[in-house]
């Protein structure tokens, strides 16, 4: 069969030849191997082996030609701006406000970070035809330079470790006095540098940190530095002042009309931030503040991408060598080289007037530089956050069959097309993610003499977005107040920018005349840029607000509102504010929480009362946060529907425990008013029971008075009598809260094999939250009588408990649990435990022996027939589910398993047996100890500067305060365990294999 698959090959390569001229016969051969299996190179793989042969050289296209590589979606067309020699890998660009473009080049991109051969190039189009014919070296001798923006007689630009102001003050087209405003970028990762410098709507300028962090000092101060970890910028040029801002993105951020941030990271395509920082700075939170920074594409953040350049050999070679262990690193995409994001480069919001997608949704247009392409997506309101969903079916808006393009940013312009910098290399990738046996084989400096730029427009755009026949630079302040109003966001923008930069005090009753227009006579963007106008020239007053505020569109309000707060206006216009309590629109809502943070006492509870019907999670942190102490009285005494009622202490409860004094006082009059009530008893009690420990919730119920706690603790106790024998563990849950007399005495009846499982869980779970180390011992003692399913939930929660760990051990020791009992999940947490003499005597009793993975996996060969499929979803039901999730079943905790059908059965059995062999450092275990005892296993979903997020398997996430965290580890080995074949014969895996290779899948 060898010679077919050769002759395969050779035909395949003939054919290549055809339709690629300039793509090499040898490089289409490695990619056919790849496609059709052929595993006869990689049986031969290892470090000291030549990939000379495998790895080509593939040649460059001139301007022209790569033009004819461009495959574009019907409507839309391709121009060229600019090309070498005129412009060499350009990574950023801005238009000024005459109209000439200014360009950043990296030619020191990758490894010549200490060489100082990065530019700022000025292109001008002298004859108007729309391709830029005249070129000045702005400024040269840059290290690494990433952003840049205009700015009066010059451009700022991010030069990491400095943000510098660059002048021209003689007009010359070169700068001839430079001013560094701020140093503190960091360098260590090329491809998580400072960028995307971008005038907001607010009349700032904004900038994106990146992976690389930052320690902010400014120019001429010997101020603490500011660390920008995790967040990004924005910055008062007119002061040259600095404050940080949310975000966290790789690199590529961006602005809708609205104001709303996107971001973009290499393998996480499209994201939205909501920007709290300044006001969580200025009012610390006390409860769980949910992730300010979400994915929003619909397709999930490593989406399909449908290339259509050939996939680079080093790529796939990479790729083999990865999947066989040759080299280390991350087999992604379920060991396809490509074919879904990987390189997400930039990203950027276009009004749906524009014409590049729907004609009543705004679009999302993203890079990816490692694919040749430039997606976009359909942008949906939904809340706070967007959603994205893919507008092409297999296809995209723009991809080139040429491997050097490379759009690595993209922007707008003065005619409202989308243009593109392609930094046109033939490699882009992070130098250490290259194996030193493909690495010496390519050239990364390859193409630092070339560079292009692109302007991608619908066919019908001047029709659709008439250029004015000014330019910025030209117009006078009545006619930049004219300009915001323009169907160009990009005209709108840089209006606004002008307008601020020559403090058009002159036009503020222009401004002030466009607020008050009706939205029929005026569009909300310009009403909203119009506003933010007045308040950086300082004549913002309150009856411009109150008007924007009473507005109909929600997008006004919320800018509205949020300017009240920051001009201390808001105390005055407590009545127009209360008024939009009421809002179904969450971003108002958010406004409106934020604002009443710093209303006087009895204001501030009254609009933060009317909010409480909000459902977004975000916004609800916010009222709470915003309360303060008074966050009792929001809902003391309340009428809440009863689910309702049960969300909002969960929120509240874990910090109320933390309190005393005025506090405490108030605590305890809603505990009474609320434990009173016959209808909201029980949700204040579930709301107790969901406190961290019973200490906790012991602590709060003695804030009542003794009736009521008495009173209190005799409804459960009736209520879980009631329950017995019933199938409902709603009561049963309850449990921990009584004293540890009447636990033990439920728990004899409670855990008998008569009663059902749900309360049997449920009685395990309360006993373990009262009190680990009693419930540990009676747990072991009934051990043998439980089903299997009660064994397990019994060892995981006394692996939650530090303390209750010893007499697990002794128990394993003593045979009371025997060591076949202990899953291999549970197993590698024993092991890794953090105590290192606890760990010892777990490897001790459990026998541990490190297993030859390989010889279990030759063991199981014969599970690579894949086998019945309907049977194998019972087996993923079982053993699975936990931790993933296929076809609507299981929980989102390990990675998804959106590309399994592209696996081998060998792949697949080698993943599943030996789950170490390559562990993506998302999905790496990790054990928490805090400082009360408690142990959380699972992997870190979010984090922040202040609370990590915790995915156990089953899916529940915890919200762990970094103050009370005693410890963190990890183990470097995957969540999912080690030692599967224990729980899975080698039938029972070729039906799984069989379940998993179902291509009709509906992949999550």
């Amino acid at each position: 069969m060898r010679w077919i698959a050769r002759f395969y090959r050779v035909c395949l390569c003939v054919v290549a030849m055809v339709c690629f001229d300039a793509i090499t016969c040898a490089q289409l051969a490695a990619q056919t191997s790849a496609v059709t299996g052929d595993e006869s190179d990689a049986a031969t793989d290892s470090p000291e082996k030549d990939y000379a042969a495998e790895l080509p050289r593939i040649p460059s296209q001139s301007p022209e030609e790569e033009l004819g590589s461009f495959e574009v979606l019907p409507g839309f067309t391709v121009e060229l701006v600019a090309a070498e020699p005129l412009v060499t890998d350009p990574v950023a660009f801005a238009f000024d406000g005459r109209g000439r473009l200014f360009v950043v080049e990296m030619n020191d991109y990758s490894e010549q970070e200490t060489e100082s051969l990065g530019s700022i190039a000025l292109l001008t189009d002298r004859d108007s035809d729309g391709k830029m014919d005249e070129r000045s070296t702005f400024v040269s001798g840059l290290s690494w330079p990433t952003a840049i923006w205009p700015w009066r007689d010059g451009v700022i630009v991010a030069e990491p470790p400095r943000l510098t102001w660059f002048r021209d003050t003689n007009s010359d087209g070169k700068s001839d006095t430079f001013e560094v405003w701020f140093e503190g970028f960091q360098r260590s990762n090329v491809q998580g540098l400072v960028n995307s410098l971008r005038w907001g709507v607010d009349g700032f300028l904004h900038g994106a940190t990146s992976s690389s962090g930052a320690d902010i000092v400014a120019r001429d101060t010997a101020q603490t530095k500011l660390q920008l970890r995790g967040r990004d910028f924005a910055i008062d040029p007119l002061t040259e002042t600095l404050e940080p801002e949310s975000g966290g993105g790789q690199h590529g951020m961006n602005f809708n009309r609205w104001g709303d941030k996107f971001v973009t990271s290499n393998s996480d395509h499209l994201q939205q931030v909501s920007d709290l920082d300044r006001w969580l700075s200025d009012h610390p939170a006390n409860v769980a503040i949910p992730s300010l920074r979400r994915s929003i594409a619909e397709d999930g953040p490593q989406a399909e991408v449908f290339r259509a350049s050939p996939i680079e050999p080093w790529r796939i070679v990479r790729t083999r060598l990865r999947k066989s262990g040759v080299a280390p690193g991350i087999v992604e995409g379920g060991g396809r080289a490509a074919g879904y994001f990987t390189g997400a480069t930039a990203t950027l919001i276009m009004d749906h007037e524009a014409g590049f997608g729907s004609a009543n949704f705004d679009t999302a247009i993203v890079c990816d530089v490692g694919s040749n392409l430039v997606h976009r997506k359909q942008l949906r309101s939904n809340g706070l956050f967007w959603t994205a969903s893919r507008i092409d079916d297999q296809a995209e808006l723009l991809r080139s069959s040429d491997i050097w393009f490379r759009p690595v940013q993209l922007g707008d312009g003065p005619d409202g097309a989308v243009y593109i910098a392609d930094m046109y290399r033939e490699v882009i990738e992070h130098p250490k993610s290259l194996p030193p046996m493909i690495k010496k084989h390519l050239d990364l400096t390859s193409g630092r003499d070339k560079g292009r730029i692109w302007r991608l427009k619908p066919k019908d755009l001047a029709q659709r977005l008439p250029v004015p026949s000014k330019s910025i630079a030209e117009c006078t302040n009545r006619e930049l107040v004219e300009r915001l109003s323009s169907v160009i966001a990009w005209q709108r923008r840089a209006a606004s920018q002008a307008l601020v930069e020559r403090n058009a005090q002159d036009v503020a009753p222009e401004l002030k005349s466009l607020v008050a227009k009706s939205d029929a006579e005026s569009s909300v963007a310009a009403q909203i840029l119009a506003l933010h106008c007045l308040h950086r020239l300082g004549q913002l007053d309150r009856a411009r607000l109150a008007i924007a505020m009473k507005s109909a569109d929600p997008y006004l309000q919320r800018h509205a509102i949020a300017l009240a707060r920051q001009t201390g206006l808001a105390d005055s216009m407590f009545d127009v504010l209360q008024s939009l309590s009421q809002s179904t629109d969450a971003s108002v809502q958010l406004q409106l929480a934020l604002t009443a943070a710093d209303l006087p006492h009895q204001q501030r509870l009254e609009l933060l009362q009317g909010l409480m019907h909000s459902r977004e999670s975000l916004v609800r942190a916010v009222i709470v946060t915003a309360a303060g102490i008074e966050a009792p009285q929001l809902i003391a005494g309340r009428r809440l529907e009863p689910p309702e009622l049960q969300a909002w202490l969960e929120l509240m409860l874990p910090a109320w425990t933390k309190t005393t004094g005025d506090q405490a006082k108030q605590i305890s009059q809603a505990l009474i008013a609320g434990l009173s009530d016959d209808a909201m008893r029980p949700s204040w009690i579930v709301g107790l029971r969901s406190l961290p420990t019973a200490s906790d919730a012991r602590r709060l119920l003695a804030l009542a008075d003794s009736a009521t706690a008495k009173n209190t603790l005799a409804f459960i106790a009736d209520s879980i009598a009631e329950v017995q024998g019933l199938d409902s563990s709603d009561s049963v849950a309850w449990l921990g809260l009584l004293d540890e007399k009447l636990q033990l005495q439920f728990a004899d009846d409670l855990l008998m094999p008569a009663q059902s499982e749900t309360i049997q869980l449920a009685a395990i779970d309360s006993l373990l939250w009262a009190n680990p180390n009693v419930a540990s011992q009676l747990l072991i003692d009934r051990f043998q009588s439980f089903t299997p399913t009660l064994q397990q939930a019994s060892l995981n929660g006394l692996l939650r408990y530090q303390s209750a760990l010893p007499t697990l051990a002794t128990a394993i020791a003593e045979k009371k649990i025997r060591t076949a009992q202990v899953p291999p999940d549970i197993r590698v947490r024993l092991l890794s435990t953090s105590d290192k003499t606890l760990a010892k005597r777990f490897a001790g009793v459990l026998q541990s022996v490190a297993a030859d993975r390989q010889a279990i996996i030759d063991q199981y060969s014969t599970a690579l027939v894949a086998r019945d499929a309907q049977a194998g979803r019972e087996v993923f039901k079982r053993v699975c589910a936990q931790c993933h999730r296929l076809d609507e079943m299981g929980n989102d905790v390990g990675p998804p398993l959106k590309q399994l059908a592209d696996k081998s059965p060998q792949q697949l059995l080698e993943t599943i047996l030996d789950p170490n062999r390559e562990v993506d450092p998302k999905y790496a275990g990790y054990s928490v100890l805090l400082q009360d005892g408690r142990v959380f296993a699972g992997i870190i979903a979010e984090e922040s500067s202040s609370q990590i997020v915790l995915a156990e398997a089953g899916g529940k996430k915890h919200t762990l305060a970094r103050s009370e965290i005693e410890q963190l580890r990890s183990a470097g080995i995957s969540l999912m365990p080690t030692g599967l074949e224990q729980q899975i014969t080698p039938e029972q895996m070729s039906q799984l294999i069989g379940f998993l290779k179902n291509a009709d899948h509906d992949r999550n």
